[in-house]
């Protein structure tokens, strides 16, 4: 597989937050949200949360585990906690 090279223009700097880069993997998100492994992994995929997608994966890469921004899973946490309130 080839990767394209970016144009030496296109080499423009994302600044991403600290906090958006904290990634946690999917046992410790479905703990953090107070449910299991198999409930969470059905959140999954029913598109309530996404994985961050890295590279590697399902294209034959060595990274298969589905890791998740703290962020996200935190404010999935709010929003059923403001529903239940």
């Amino acid at each position: 597989m080839t990767v394209p090279h970016a144009s030496h223009r296109a080499k423009k700097k994302t600044l991403v937050a600290e906090q958006d880069r904290l990634l946690i993997a999917e046992v410790v998100a479905a703990q953090l949200c107070g449910v299991s492994i198999k409930t969470f992994r059905n959140w999954k995929s029913a598109g309530v949360i996404s994985p961050v997608a890295l590279p590697g994966g399902e294209d034959g890469g060595r990274l298969r585990r589905n890791l998740y921004r703290r962020t996200d899973v935190e404010a999935l946490v709010d929003r059923f906690a403001a529903r239940s309130s």
